[in-house]
């Protein structure tokens, strides 16, 4: 489930965004993950204070997809908040914006030895009416909060609660110029 289709665009996860390219983020501190065969970028965008890329599978669209991967960067904010608030700020309109979703502890853990919080949220009925169901990672870097989330919708069955779960855990946070495998 991404965050957005709930409607919570507003505050943190906001990201009315110039067009423009999240590359050099990537060249800098950044989350790399397991690979995604089969999946393309959907939309990508970002700006000085933010980026977004949605991944999904290649014959599937932002609006019409099963399966989504979404990776967001928040410059600055691991400076003024931690991942543990961020997440309360993610998880505060869930009760009004999905009625019935069932929404797991946050767990406090530790990514590349950087403070992070992991944490699953069930929506029985989104706002395509159809259960979505996603988990994210917030990860405080030395200045950013980095933020992926791995998302499912239909309803969750073992092999896409696994799929989720292998992929979040998979995720490490890289330093620039880190010469660490997952890190190239």
């Amino acid at each position: 489930m991404r965050i957005t289709a709930f409607g919570l665009t507003a505050g943190l996860t906001a990201l009315a965004v110039a067009t423009g390219s999240a590359a050099s983020a990537q060249s800098a501190e950044h989350l790399a993950a397991p690979a995604l065969p089969g999946f393309v970028v959907g939309y990508s965008a970002g700006n000085a204070q933010q980026s977004i890329r949605e991944e999904i599978p290649h014959d599937e669209t932002v609006e019409a997809w099963t399966r989504m991967v979404t990776t967001q960067r928040f410059m600055g904010l691991a400076q003024r908040t931690s991942p543990a608030a961020y997440a309360q700020s993610v998880l505060a309109p869930l009760p009004r914006a999905c009625p019935g979703a069932a929404i797991s502890p946050v767990v406090n853990l530790t990514v590349s030895g950087r403070s992070a919080v992991r944490f699953q949220v069930d929506c029985p009925h989104s706002a395509g009416g159809r259960p979505e169901s996603f988990i994210l990672l917030a990860v405080a870097g030395r200045s950013d909060i980095h933020v992926k989330q791995a998302a499912w919708r239909s309803g969750t069955t073992p092999a896409t609660l696994n799929w989720a779960r292998q992929f979040i855990a998979g995720t490490v946070l890289c330093a620039a110029g880190d010469g660490t495998a997952a890190c190239k």
